[in-house]
């Protein structure tokens, strides 16, 4: 079953640490994601780049295929022209950066946190068990970044 983007706006949204909201120029998605509904939902304020097959399936694709030369066919089905778009330097980098900002948080969280599985079944219950690993993973972030300031402080008063 794939999950369905909700799009309610023009573009995907998120807000920046000052509180302002900031429209995102590409949203780069794993192949859950795949669906030509959700491709549909693209707008011209923000690409999408979904995978089409799982990731390392994609990411043999990337390593194998050369990128695609000349102008996309019309006649290309949705399923084809992203494939396509994936393909192309543009899209191999972009959807490279998705592997250095999403992932290693899910695996920090898995090896740190034991967050390998829920201990709790429906649905209610293991959305606030997620919830509850995301806030143990930030409070471990700022109490890392707390400690590291606090020692870089105390060498400036030694000085």
């Amino acid at each position: 079953m794939n999950t369905v983007l909700q799009a309610d706006r023009p573009s995907l949204r998120i807000t920046s640490g000052t509180g302002d909201e900031v429209a995102l120029g590409v949203g780069l998605f794993d192949a859950g994601y795949w669906s030509e509904e959700n491709v549909a939902k693209e707008t011209e304020a923000c690409e999408y780049l979904i995978a089409t097959n799982k990731d390392w399936k994609q990411r043999q694709a990337m390593r194998d295929a050369p990128p695609p030369r000349g102008r996309m066919p019309k006649d290309t089905s949705p399923r084809d022209r992203m494939e396509r778009k994936l393909l192309t330097k543009r899209g191999r980098a972009l959807y490279r950066l998705r592997g250095q900002t999403v992932e290693p948080v899910f695996g920090q969280m898995k090896e740190t946190q034991g967050a390998d599985r829920f201990m709790m079944r429906g649905d209610q219950e293991t959305k606030g068990e997620w919830a509850l690993h995301c806030a143990a993973h930030n409070f471990r972030k700022l109490h890392s970044e707390s400690v590291r300031k606090a020692g870089s402080d105390r060498k400036k008063h030694r000085n």
